[in-house]
């Protein structure tokens, strides 16, 4: 058995948000961000962005990525709400000032901040599991309801070279659920915009495009609040970058081009398949050199760990070995986008008479959508879906 000093450090964590330092491409969208931030920075206008894209794009290694630039070159305060489980304003607002009073914590200027607080608002108790906020329920109210004044406070008490902050609230979808969310940021946005008032404030809200839609429903205002920033697939030539700089650093190299293009093209524009590509190949290998049979033994088993991981519990409601088959005639024809004339030709006789309970149950499952509101054409809603039966067919003993 090897011991800890000889195992070699693994630069691939799918599932997990990509290290800074690791990652690549999102070029333009970077800028879309960075180029606001002067603006905010010496006139203090606050600037709104709204990050989208489907499961597995990479929003949250991408705003991680944006914030650590931001606070490296800008020298701004990033602060990062998970806002995952959470339905209402209050919930946001109270996990926004445990989080940005735990960052102001480390600090001797930060503690100036949290006493002028305390001393409007009412008392924090700081321990082992967390903050607590006497009288929480006032608290958030009042923060909720004087939000801009709130904000205007805590940036007259930054540091001279503390130049704004950067919220990120990670997963609003349950704030898309009511008209209320949409509503009090409408009013958040006007009155920060009506006053000439000193805010050196970004937020970045991220969520999936159907969220985002849906709180636009809730207020047809909403989307002209916002840069809307939509993360899509990754080009295929950063992710080539990826995994040769990825490797390089531990001097493995590539038997034949060939064996790239492949990790490349199973990829799919999906960083989470490439990060799981990458780490099922890495295991594999054993010696400085990647041939035919790591790579294709390592697509094979980045497809194995999305079908036990990510995609577990959809796929085994997949009862009917029709339906596998039509999904996998799919993958194999790269039909990603498809019509129902298309279904129709790859499918046999029987699974001809199963379409259209198959087509309802992909729905029911959310691993189908519609085209521009055409129902005669369809995609797969999430990605990770199309890539896994692509993987299979090429695979089949997967």
């Amino acid at each position: 058995m090897r011991s800890i000093e000889e195992i070699p450090n693994n630069p691939f964590l799918p599932g997990y948000p990509i290290y800074p330092s690791n990652f690549v491409g999102r070029d333009n969208d970077v800028e879309t961000i960075l180029r606001y931030l002067p603006r905010v920075i010496q006139q203090g206008i606050p600037e709104h962005f709204f990050i989208t894209g489907k499961r597995g794009m990479g929003k949250t290694s991408f705003i991680q990525y944006v914030a650590s630039i931001v606070e490296k070159d800008y020298n701004m305060i990033p602060i990062y709400i998970n806002n995952e489980g959470s339905n209402t304003i209050n919930d946001l607002i109270a996990n926004l000032l445990e989080i940005l009073f735990k960052e102001f914590d480390k600090t001797s200027w930060g503690q100036k901040i949290i006493d002028n607080f305390s001393n409007r608002f009412g008392g924090i108790t700081f321990g082992g599991f967390g903050i607590t906020f006497h009288e929480k329920h006032e608290i958030v109210s009042n923060v909720k309801e004087n939000f801009r004044e709130f904000l205007i406070e805590i940036c007259d008490d930054l540091e001279e070279n503390e130049n704004g902050i950067f919220f990120i609230i990670d997963d609003v979808n349950g704030l898309s659920e009511t008209p209320d969310f949409a509503n009090w940021y409408k009013g958040l946005f006007e009155t920060l915009g009506f006053y000439n008032d000193y805010i050196p404030i970004v937020f970045c809200l991220v969520t999936y495009p159907a969220k985002f839609d849906q709180l636009c429903e809730q207020n047809p205002s909403f989307s002209r609040m916002f840069n809307l920033i939509t993360i899509d697939k990754l080009d295929d030539e950063d992710i080539r970058e990826f995994f040769i700089n990825n490797f390089n650093k531990l001097n493995i190299k590539f038997e034949k081009e060939q064996y790239l293009n492949d990790m490349v093209y199973y990829s799919w524009g999906m960083p989470l398949i490439m990060q799981q590509i990458g780490d099922s190949i890495f295991w594999n290998i054993d010696g400085d050199c990647i041939d035919e049979n790591i790579v294709y033994e390592g697509i094979k088993n980045a497809a194995f760990n999305l079908k036990n991981k990510p995609l577990k519990n959809t796929l085994k409601k997949i009862k009917s070995p029709h339906y596998k088959n039509i999904l996998l005639k799919l993958g194999k024809n790269k039909l990603i986008n498809f019509n129902r004339n298309q279904l129709e030709e790859i499918s046999n006789e029987t699974e001809l008479n199963v379409l259209d309970d198959f087509i309802d149950k992909m729905f029911n499952l959310n691993i189908i959508e519609t085209v521009n509101d055409d129902c005669e054409e369809y995609e797969f809603k999430n990605i990770l879906y199309f890539t896994y039966f692509l993987i299979i067919s090429t695979f089949e003993d997967v």
